[in-house]
């Protein structure tokens, strides 16, 4: 279904460029996403135009690690539906279409030119963010108590790829430590009853994004420990509303370690726990990383802006 869907709208996107007068010797900027763009390309680079293909994942090597991390871990569900050969294919003739590729993470640009990119195509634009609210000062307690635990929070689809395996049992290595996690987002995954009857894990499940807000606001730490993200916008939501993260090294960078936040050393059961044991230990070093919280990423405000940094190149 999403292969045909795709394949429809790149059609129908090349017909509707053709409609497009254009002079050819003007020079000219096509931008398409991934996964629909092979029929958009060809028609452009006839008129010599040039291509940016805005990537949207990791690409092979996200799909790769899905697999990996889900026979690590049995006991969440089966391996996900991966795509066929043929969706792959199709996807690096877009890239040998494309002038240039841009990608909003350090992690997804390693990603394809792990999959034989060439590097010199790749270009990291981050993602853009504006936040909806202003970030109120932070209050945290002098210690973490089983009256007032440190309040974890995950956002997203919680699903192995996502390492939320490795959250659920690092929460079962802490019983010692005065922690509750929120999990808020759908569940893609089997889930232990162990781990859905918990007594420190609330299951909340998809809510509307002022909701989700809300949970921002008053957690004391945003837990992000994907295994492979092309950014991770929770990440930006979370420092729009000044709160601190945990997170991985494969996704977008937003943390600086130490700074605003933690980053994982490996994304693992024993990694997590000893990174939640280390802000439950001292809420003053929550409270120095809400203040330096607020988004700093260098986004881009129009898709224009970040286009004009790519040289068309002339198509023969």
């Amino acid at each position: 279904m999403l292969i045909a869907r795709n394949a429809w709208f790149g059609r129908r996107a090349a017909a509707a460029l053709s409609d497009i007068s254009i002079a050819r010797d003007r020079a000219t900027v096509v931008f398409a996403h991934s996964y629909a763009a092979r029929d958009v390309f060809a028609y452009a680079k006839s008129r010599g135009w040039t291509t940016v293909l805005g990537q949207i994942d990791p690409g092979p090597e996200h799909c790769r690690i899905a697999e990996q991390v889900a026979d690590q871990h049995p006991e969440y569900g089966s391996v996900p539906e991966l795509p066929p050969p043929s969706y792959f294919e199709a996807w690096r003739e877009e890239c040998r279409l494309a002038d240039w590729i841009v990608v909003n993470s350090e992690w997804s640009r390693d990603a394809l030119a792990a999959a034989g990119v060439p590097c010199e195509k790749l270009r990291v634009v981050p993602l853009p963010y504006e936040p909806e609210i202003t970030g109120t000062p932070r209050q945290y307690p002098p210690s973490f108590t089983p009256q007032r635990p440190l309040r974890a929070l995950f956002v997203g689809t919680a699903s192995v790829i996502k390492g939320v395996a490795a959250l659920l049992e690092a929460i079962e290595q802490l019983a010692d430590v005065p922690v509750e996690l929120t999990v808020v987002g759908g569940v893609s995954m089997t889930v232990p009853q162990r781990l859905v009857d918990h007594q420190t894990i609330r299951w909340v499940g998809a809510v509307p994004r002022l909701e989700v807000m809300r949970y921002y606001r008053h957690s004391d730490v945003l837990v992000f420990p994907s295994l492979s993200d092309g950014f991770g916008m929770a990440q930006v939501e979370a420092q729009g509303c000044g709160l601190p993260i945990i997170a991985s090294r494969s996704c977008g960078r937003v943390v600086v370690d130490g700074v605003n936040g933690l980053l994982l050393p490996e994304v693992s059961a024993a990694a997590i726990a000893a990174a939640i044991r280390t802000v439950a230990a001292d809420p003053r070093l929550l409270s120095g990383f809400a203040q330096h919280s607020a988004p700093h990423h260098q986004g881009v405000t129009q898709l224009g802006d970040a286009l004009l940094q790519f040289e068309p190149k002339a198509t023969a």
